[in-house]
């Protein structure tokens, strides 16, 4: 019992802090933005995001570095013009690079027409 008390402590202050980041964040995020954004691996289905919540690759999630969680945003593939609005539920890792500026899920890739390689030029619109 000691063990699952501590566990829930920990728990709760990442939670906080996570919301104080993401509090912070929300000032700096762009209203739109134009990029490369990348199919999330299919080796982290099921890995739990920064919303706590388990990557469901038939979600229409994304993960970006300064929009928060919780926030809809318009994608628009810039080379077929097709366009669907993900849910932010995670940040993009500082690894991404190459100039990542969002991973999105495996069916937000296919609704968007994305090529083999996984990755696309968009354009991003926060709704909300």
């Amino acid at each position: 019992m000691k063990r699952i008390r501590i566990i829930q402590t920990i728990a709760s202050l990442m939670f906080l802090t996570l919301s104080f980041t993401l509090a912070v964040a929300q000032d700096s995020a762009p209203s739109t933005e134009t990029g490369v954004a990348a199919c999330y691996s299919h080796r982290l289905v099921g890995h739990r995001t920064s919303s706590g919540q388990k990557y469901n690759p038939n979600a229409l999630t994304a993960a970006h570095a300064t929009i928060p969680v919780g926030t809809h945003v318009k994608v628009t593939n810039i080379e077929n013009g097709k366009s669907i609005v993900v849910v932010i539920n995670d940040h993009l890792s500082a690894h991404a690079g190459g100039g990542i500026i969002m991973d999105i899920s495996q069916r937000a890739c296919k609704e968007l027409g994305f090529g083999r390689g996984g990755e696309a030029k968009v354009k991003l619109e926060v709704q909300s």
